[in-house]
């Protein structure tokens, strides 16, 4: 039976099974260089959720004020998740419930405890707008709590929280696919709409290899068959695989006897 810390390395999880990056000074701009630069690159992965981010799309004013001790990890976060490609990624081109679902888990490192609390952030966003909700979970008890002024958020879920059910686990590996996904490839509509209904939580499906991929594909083939294309293009590369393999083996024969 595999762990938790097994289940969660599997789904790219392994550094809430390990020490959280948080600047060790109390104020950044007393921080070492290379402890900073750690945690710009671990607020850019978890916060953008995984996914590649060019050199035209970093926060290059927040670092710098991050680094010049202007601002904390905290307000370097909050700006992240009010930036231009945080709201293009996980606000305009996302359902309401899949914007909810990313802003917990980039933010507070958890999914949505249930229904409940996805309508009641739905609504405050409606009325407010995407930065006042972003405002309400960085400004949060909880935020402080967990992270503070100067720690960068993770998926804390991964591990057993106060107050937390079992379903909490199951549903963090349902909005996280692996180290090769990012939440921008994952897709717009919610993860967690049929679970929160239901108040039940799924089965966990592990991050599928290439290979597994193959099989899954293979699978839907009809009656785990190829189609008749994929049938005959084979056939034609088997049969010109012969005749090239005939044709060398009669040419070296007739060099041989020639000499």
């Amino acid at each position: 039976m595999l762990s938790s810390t097994s289940v969660a390395t599997q789904f790219g999880g392994e550094r809430a099974t390990k020490q959280p990056v948080k600047l060790r000074s109390g104020f950044e701009g007393s921080a070492e260089s290379a402890d900073i630069d750690m945690a710009i690159q671990a607020a850019y992965k978890h916060v953008y959720g995984n996914g590649h981010v060019m050199d035209c799309e970093r926060s290059t004013s927040l670092e710098a004020e991050l680094k010049d001790g202007r601002i904390s990890v905290r307000e370097f976060i909050r700006g992240l998740a009010k930036s231009d490609f945080y709201r293009k990624n996980f606000y305009d081109s996302c359902s309401p419930q899949r914007t909810i679902e990313l802003d917990f888990k980039h933010l507070l490192g958890r999914p949505p405890h249930d229904q409940g609390e996805v309508s009641a952030s739905i609504q405050v966003q409606a009325a407010q707008g995407h930065d006042a909700f972003v405002d309400s979970l960085i400004d949060s008890e909880e935020y402080s709590e967990a992270f503070g002024d100067h720690g960068v958020p993770f998926m804390r879920s991964w591990q057993s929280q106060p107050g937390s059910a079992q379903s909490a686990f199951n549903r963090t590996a349902a909005v996280s696919l692996g180290y090769a996904f990012s939440d921008k490839a994952i897709g717009t509509g919610s993860k967690l709409s049929n679970q929160l209904a239901s108040g039940r939580a799924s089965k966990i499906a592990f991050p599928a290899s290439a290979e597994m991929q193959w099989m899954s594909v293979s699978s839907r083939w009809r009656g785990n068959q190829p189609p008749r294309w994929a049938t005959k293009v084979a056939t034609v590369f088997v049969v010109a695989g012969v005749i090239e393999v005939t044709r060398l083996v009669i040419t070296v024969a007739y060099s041989a006897l020639s000499n």
